[in-house]
């Protein structure tokens, strides 16, 4: 069973609870946390799907031919990694000129920042459909205090631009939900991030088991800045810091052993060999 390896290409400072402490002039670690995560693929002989920060790829124009020499995926991640909730359709729609115009080309896969796909985001599926995508993967099915939709599928689907926890099969946009874990009724978020960080690799494994044992792929992701050692840490009231931070050194380890159970690819590859 092939699952589905994603990683959100994004500097230290770009994630929610960061960005705004964050203060210029800002350390760009983004060269150092690319080469280290293209040296772990690499390694495990592993394709991927690269959610990337359109910012990033106008100020490193050379993170883009790197990830393509490596053969991997380009997909976009937003151009400032601004939540859907700070956008509308022509803000979105823009941002995706313009990073298209950077990569000289088309993608096809979208992950809005911060998982921010819900009901009152839903006017971002149009806006994809017409720009050509056929895919998203912004959706957490299962609520944390940040973002997640409980009530959405778990499972590839399409879905309906009118209530996106519903499959509508006259939609050409597929969803990918993120790997959640059943536990006694409860979603359980365990697909990356501070999730992958926090939950131990056997309950990690046990979810992506039980979802392939269903025929369903389990979609992961991780950032690039988790596994640089040297990625800069600043005070964010306990809380926040910990979400942030917590076993920030032990990722890269933990999830090279997790990717060493199971086969990985990325988001279009699974597409054409198991959905064509």
């Amino acid at each position: 069973m092939h699952n589905i390896l994603t990683v959100d290409l994004e500097d230290w400072y770009h994630p929610e609870y960061v960005k705004n402490r964050a203060q210029p002039p800002k350390e760009e670690r983004i060269q150092n946390s690319l080469r280290i995560t293209l040296d772990l693929l690499n390694r495990l002989n592993l394709n991927a799907t690269f959610f990337i920060v359109g910012e990033l790829a106008e100020s490193h124009p050379e993170i883009i031919e790197e990830i393509r020499e490596n053969n991997h995926e380009i997909a976009f991640h937003g151009y400032h990694h601004e939540p859907l909730w700070n956008l509308d359709a022509d803000k979105l729609r823009s941002e995706i000129e313009r990073f298209n115009l950077l990569i000289k080309g088309k993608c096809i896969g979208f992950r809005a920042p911060s998982f921010s796909l819900s009901n009152k985001t839903k006017w971002a599926l149009k806006v994809l459909d017409d720009c050509g995508y056929q895919y998203d993967s912004s959706l957490f099915p299962a609520k944390t205090p940040l973002y997640g939709v409980w009530n959405a599928p778990t499972v590839p689907y399409k879905p309906s631009y009118e209530d996106i926890t519903t499959h509508d099969e006259n939609t050409k946009l597929w969803e990918f939900p993120l790997l959640v874990y059943n536990l006694r009724g409860i979603k359980v978020p365990v697909a990356g991030g501070f999730y992958l960080r926090f939950f131990s690799a056997n309950l990690i494994a046990k979810a992506i088991q039980k979802l392939n044992s269903q025929g369903f792929p389990a979609v992961i992701f991780f950032h690039n800045w988790e596994l640089d050692p040297e990625t800069p840490r600043l005070k964010l009231g306990l809380y926040k810091y910990f979400v942030t931070y917590h076993k920030l050194n032990e990722t890269r380890d933990k999830l090279e052993s997790l990717l060493s159970k199971f086969k990985f690819v990325s988001v279009t590859e699974y597409m054409k060999t198991h959905m064509t």
